[in-house]
């Protein structure tokens, strides 16, 4: 089921145009908070478009001026997994990474507290709005061959595990990046901070007791594959620490995966998606790599 709501040309690129000059903006540092990020002015999407008939399972697309197809990111945003938490919180580094070129397509999906939300069922809505792609609207915009899947935190996890559990139907992605992403889900499930504690609500119990889910959910790809990988952590995160994502790189090095970790000094958690923080232009280089014609 594909229903969008669409929004006249020229007040997008209005708001790609404020996205743009919001970028210029004084710079924050790498310790900002989500407070921050919240409070970023936020551009609309150009088209809402529906993949399931719950109020959570919709998608929002970014799209960069002119009118040539654009390398697509599939952004997939964090907050433990919980409904406490929605995309409104990435729709500032949505109409950032529009302004820089591409086509973004942002993911709204069931998460704990909704019906049905946690496993399986927010991983079979990520993948039903990856799905959705390949009847969205403005398609003549969109170059599927050129996609990366990216996500933070909670979101980081939904987005490394997209790259392995991509439908079919659509071209494979060339990158699938982490930020600040949990990987390891036994080892977070035992942590005891605010969003460590959301785990075994997510999965249904703890690993010792429901190790088949954490299994099913674990985001390290079980079998070869095109897609390139990398992280992006602070060094100073304290709500996912850094060893979750040097642990997935050393994993996915043994298994001769494509892999580049990067550790950004005095970065917390909330930097890596705040347009204006130093972590942006890591981000938008590792983008670019991976993306070039």
């Amino acid at each position: 089921m594909v229903l969008c709501t669409l929004r006249g040309a020229f007040w997008a690129a209005l708001c790609l145009a404020g996205a743009a000059a919001a970028a210029e903006a004084e710079r924050v540092p790498g310790s900002v908070g989500f407070s921050a990020v919240a409070a970023l002015p936020v551009p609309s999407p150009v088209a809402t478009v529906r993949y399931g008939p719950a109020a959570p399972q919709f998608a929002e697309l970014y799209l960069p001026a002119g009118s040539a197809p654009a390398p697509v990111l599939v952004l997939v945003h964090g907050g433990c997994w919980l409904n406490a938490y929605g995309l409104d919180h990435l729709r500032a580094l949505a109409g950032a990474l529009a302004a820089e070129g591409y086509a973004v397509w942002s993911l709204e999906y069931r998460r704990v507290g909704d019906d049905s939300g946690g496993w399986p069922g927010t991983g079979e809505d990520v993948q039903a709005a990856v799905a959705a792609l390949a009847k969205a609207p403005f398609a003549a915009r969109l170059d599927l061959q050129r996609t990366a899947v990216l996500g933070h935190s909670a979101g980081g996890h939904l987005a490394l595990w997209l790259a392995s559990h991509w439908p079919e139907a659509l071209p494979a992605p060339k990158l699938a990046l982490g930020l600040a992403p949990i990987t390891d889900l036994p080892a977070y499930a035992a942590g005891d901070n605010s969003c460590e504690v959301a785990t075994p609500q997510f999965l249904g119990g703890l690993p010792e007791t429901v190790p088949g889910v954490y299994a099913a959910a674990d985001p390290l790809p079980r079998a070869s594959g095109a897609t390139a990988f990398a992280l992006i952590h602070g060094a100073e995160d304290p709500i996912v620490a850094p060893s979750q994502s040097e642990a997935f790189a050393q994993a996915l090095g043994r298994a001769g995966r494509a892999v580049n970790l990067e550790i950004l000094p005095a970065h917390g958690h909330f930097a890596l998606i705040h347009p204006h923080s130093p972590a942006y232009p890591v981000l938008t280089r590792v983008l670019g790599e991976a993306l070039a014609p």
